[in-house]
């Protein structure tokens, strides 16, 4: 059993992890807008979207380097 696996998973993915996580509000707030909320709910998700992509990218990027500098190789 490999140790630190989440770890592991976010050093070899942090990447497309940052941007599947950040479409989750983009999508729905596309989908509260276009199924009655207005377009307001549809902004409010591409703004959170972005907002959450930076901010997961940052922590991916900072768990890559305590890995990198913590962790045994």
């Amino acid at each position: 059993m490999p140790q630190y696996p989440v770890i592991q998973f976010l050093v070899r993915h942090g990447h497309r992890f940052a941007i599947a996580v950040a479409l989750l509000p983009a999508a729905a707030g596309v989908t509260a807008a276009f199924s009655g909320g207005g377009l307001l709910y549809g902004l409010a998700g591409i703004i959170a979207s972005a907002v959450l992509y930076v901010i997961m990218k940052s922590y991916v990027e900072l768990v890559a380097i305590i890995a990198d500098m913590l962790l045994p190789k």
